[in-house]
């Protein structure tokens, strides 16, 4: 049997050895512990950025969708408004043929009324200077002597 003083010694030995071992499983507990909490955070950083990756890809999809829907809905726009500009331009048209159309008709009036005042003095004129034409050969010409009248007797 080993003495007391060897059973202390081989205490002591297992002793250091238990720690060294427990120290060992510490460390090596730790590390493990670490590595599997990075290994996490890494794990959820990635799902983290995916997350993010599909946002971002929902919003420019979504960005995409409003950009196509307001180039349309601008086309929309610009067709109204060019065919609103074309219809105020046919109508536009449309006055200034229909005021020129008048115009000249009403300046046709006007000459023919200007034609048909001019040929009429020129009538009254005539008139007038045939009748004094007339005035002037009934004065010129001798007198005629007149006529007798004849009655005609008839039963009283």
């Amino acid at each position: 049997m080993p003495d007391p003083e060897a059973v202390a010694k081989q205490k002591e030995g297992y002793m250091k050895m238990l720690d060294e071992q427990l120290k060992q499983g510490t460390v090596s507990l730790e590390h493990q512990l670490k590595y599997q909490k990075d290994a996490q955070y890494m794990q959820a950083d990635q799902q983290k950025k995916q997350f993010v990756m599909q946002i971002d890809q929902q919003v420019k999809a979504k960005e995409l969708e409003l950009n196509q829907q307001f180039n349309q809905q601008m086309m929309q726009l610009q067709q109204q408004a060019s065919q609103q500009k074309a219809a105020l331009e046919q109508q536009a048209m449309q006055l200034i043929m229909e005021y020129q159309q008048k115009k000249s008709e009403e300046d046709l009036m006007a000459q023919q009324f200007k034609l048909q005042k001019e040929q009429y003095e020129l009538q009254v004129k005539n008139q007038q200077e045939m009748a004094k034409l007339h005035q002037s050969e009934v004065a010129m010409m001798p007198q005629m002597p007149q006529m007798p009248q004849l009655h005609l007797l008839g039963p009283h």
